[in-house]
């Protein structure tokens, strides 16, 4: 049974997590203050670790900042919190995932993304997690609903297998490694078939095409999708007459 820390000074959120948690058949333990979150992640060694930002004297970036000093950092921990209305909460969510946090969820969350995530994240062993801002000694990316492990070559969303072929995967694992660089349709041929592959380009995009059918939500074959909507997809997308390129911050 896997061992969850939820860590938040909201009584009543606090207990209705726990109990949707034990109701998934989770292992929960809590604490109501940082200062005694962090006593607790260093003694029961959970597998996963519930955070609340905004708790007062000690908060969850300085629960953070401690933790990471710890032997056991590489327990998952996920930001679940609130900023108030009428507050951006994209450089809440960057400076949390900068402090090492695997993921960011918005209070009030919704049940089913939160326990999705939990679920992503419980599947990988501790010592191969890493966030997705670009640690290059990285083996695994992960971003709550995409998995892509670089170690045994494979993807998933969420917790079902992608089955990718092995040319699908390498063009998304060379991507992804290069995140936020736009690589040209002859850069991708050259790097990921490697010379054992003398043809046209548009072999690349073929390969986009039937790997963007497996991880995106969107059917890049449906007429609706054509090329102004090429920005919809998120994970693999097109800059017009240059490359693709997978996005630095998804």
């Amino acid at each position: 049974m896997k061992k969850i820390l939820i860590i938040d000074d909201d009584k009543e959120l606090l207990a209705s997590t726990s109990k949707l948690l034990k109701n998934y058949s989770y292992d929960v333990i809590t604490a109501a203050d940082g200062r005694t979150g962090l006593t607790k992640a260093l003694s029961e060694n959970p597998d996963l670790i519930l955070l609340d930002w905004m708790m007062p004297e000690y908060n969850g970036l300085d629960f953070m900042n401690d933790f990471e000093k710890q032997d056991n950092y590489k327990t998952p921990v996920i930001f679940v919190t609130a900023m108030g209305e009428g507050i951006n909460t994209d450089n809440y969510e960057v400076d949390a995932l900068n402090s090492g946090a695997v993921k960011y969820i918005s209070k009030p969350y919704n049940a089913a993304v939160l326990l999705s995530s939990i679920k992503s994240f419980l599947r990988i062993p501790k010592a191969d997690i890493s966030d997705s801002t670009g640690d290059s000694q990285r083996h695994i990316y992960n971003d709550g609903e995409l998995i892509i492990d670089h170690n045994q070559k494979q993807a998933f969303r969420f917790d079902e297998s992608l089955k990718l072929t092995s040319k699908e995967f390498e063009l998304l694992a060379y991507l992804e490694k290069n995140a936020g660089v736009v690589i040209p349709r002859e850069d991708l041929l050259h790097n990921v078939w490697q010379y054992d592959f003398f043809g046209d380009v548009r072999t690349v995009d073929v390969t986009i095409r039937r790997t963007r059918e497996k991880i995106e939500l969107i059917d890049p074959n449906s007429e609706e999708n054509s090329a102004q909507y090429q920005n919809q997809y998120k994970y693999i997308k097109t800059r017009r007459g240059i490359g693709y390129y997978f996005p630095k911050q998804v």
